[in-house]
């Protein structure tokens, strides 16, 4: 029995070697990969990526953004269906993933994405990006103050959550740059008073610790969250349901589509269950299937069919115009 135990006291230590090894490996590729990173985007676009995309003739103004907050993101959704060039939208610009709303009683966050990514796993990202902290809290600051900014967090540690790089001090701190929220692929921690500071917060759970979760790796550049990319500068519009990642052509005409698509909710297809209680069970489904008829004519007639703007649904043909 001692010798059977001696063995696989043996076996466990080589086993464990073996993890530490790997991991080293790791940890280099990933700090050769973020530094490959920072280098193709400052080659791309000295001034940023951020500062570049704001550059765009679409951008929404004050009063845009001031009217996208009337409306929860499903009901933006669905103008956005109507009025958007990807063929892919069913499973494209949006969340795929599960995420948690942890201030729903704030309504609707709007603004600007600025990315970064963190690894709170990491121990050897203090060593490698001690200088990011402050690197980081610089861009932020150089960006224009009056657009509302949403910093998106991708954690390479997904989908374990090690730390977190939003707790009370960022939170406050970054409130007073202008940030509106944050949406983390990640860990989030002292909710309450984040929700003091008036920092909406979004993320895929919660965390007691930071760990190195608060040191950025690389910031300014396209990023996978929730399943879907988001680039610096982009729209997004984010309520308890979820975000949405606007596209640069459709955000002009996004908020007269998503008011427009309200209107006729409220003209047609909500009417019938409204007026039920004085009818009989046959009479209002009589009457909804009326309403349907009429919701789906004048949207029609507004927006055309699927098939009309994108042709007959094949995802392989679809696929050649994203």
């Amino acid at each position: 029995m001692a010798t059977a135990t001696s063995e696989l006291d043996k076996e466990i230590s080589d086993a464990d070697q073996q993890i530490e090894m790997l991991e080293n490996q790791l940890l280099k590729a990933r700090a050769m990969r973020a530094e490959l990173i920072r280098k193709k985007s400052a080659a791309v676009d000295k001034k940023g990526q951020f500062i570049d995309a704001i550059q765009r003739g679409s951008l929404p103004d004050t009063s845009m953004i001031l009217q996208l907050l009337k409306w929860n993101t499903p009901t933006i959704s669905n103008g956005w269906e109507q009025i958007t060039k990807n063929p892919m939208y069913g499973r494209e610009c949006f969340n795929l993933e599960p995420i948690i709303d942890h201030m729903p009683q704030m309504g609707p966050l709007v603004g600007f994405a600025v990315t970064v990514t963190i690894r709170p796993g990491d121990h050897s990202v203090p060593k490698l990006h001690s200088a990011n902290r402050q690197g980081f809290r610089d861009h932020v600051a150089s960006l224009p103050a009056g657009l509302p900014k949403i910093i998106v967090v991708q954690d390479e540690d997904k989908p374990l959550i090690l730390g977190s790089m939003w707790g009370e001090v960022n939170a406050t701190f970054f409130r007073s740059l202008g940030v509106a929220g944050c949406i983390v692929d990640g860990g989030g921690r002292d909710l309450d008073e984040m929700t003091s500071v008036g920092l909406h917060a979004m993320s895929r759970g919660v965390c007691i610790g930071h760990a190195f979760g608060g040191i950025p790796v690389t910031w300014d550049i396209p990023i996978q969250v929730f399943g879907v990319t988001v680039r610096p500068g982009q729209l997004i519009h984010a309520d308890k349901h979820g975000f949405l990642v606007v596209p640069e052509e459709d955000e002009q005409e996004l908020l007269e589509a998503s008011e427009f698509m309200d209107n006729l909710e409220r003209k047609h297809t909500i009417v019938p269950g409204k007026e039920g209680i004085s009818k009989s069970p046959f009479e209002i489904s009589k009457a909804m299937n009326e309403a349907n008829r009429a919701f789906a004519e004048a949207k029609k007639q507004r927006y055309g069919t699927y098939e009309e703007r994108f042709g007959d649904g094949n995802p392989k043909k679809l696929r050649k115009h994203v």
